[in-house]
């Protein structure tokens, strides 16, 4: 009876099935960033105001960036902002909120998941600009202001990680 439980059983009985699902999620997330926009793009420098008011740039000159976008709705954003903590301090890291009615809101969602990075207050033109269609959705820029990775949806710390290697 253990031999059913072993991993080499179970890598010989499911591989097929172990590669329909990697296909399956690699499909899905490249139909969902179809919109979005093209790596190695240039990308497009915003003036927002802090959730304080003070005008603050989404990109820093020479810099890579990595720009969260979320909606203070999102309960997929409540869970993986607060991985945007735990990235490295060489990388620009700015929060813009979208699809939100008041600032509060914002700062309310802020502080209920206690980040301490940057949030911006967003607008329709830079969601459409960037064609952000669904929360979350990230970019990461090179020092250059080129688009090199992209995603949308939950994103754990090593995949946070991985894109902004």
């Amino acid at each position: 009876m253990r031999q059913y439980f072993s991993p080499r059983y179970l890598v010989i009985k499911y591989w097929k099935d172990f590669l329909v699902a990697i296909f399956v999620i690699v499909a899905v997330t490249t139909w969902m960033q179809r919109n979005m926009l093209e790596t190695n793009s240039q990308a497009y420098n915003f003036e927002l105001l802090t959730l304080a008011g003070q005008p603050q740039n989404l990109l820093q000159p020479s810099q890579k960036t990595l720009i969260y976008f979320f909606a203070p709705w999102c309960r997929t954003c409540k869970f993986s902002m607060s991985n945007l903590d735990a990235l490295s301090d060489d990388i620009n890291i700015v929060a813009v909120a979208l699809d939100y009615q008041h600032p509060s809101e914002v700062a309310d969602f802020i502080l209920d998941i206690d980040v301490n990075v940057p949030v911006l207050l967003g607008n329709a033109e830079i969601a459409s600009t960037y064609k952000v269609s669904a929360y979350p959705s990230y970019y990461v820029i090179d020092a250059e202001g080129k688009i090199l990775d992209r995603s949308m949806g939950y994103s754990s710390l090593a995949g946070l990680l991985w894109r902004t290697r």
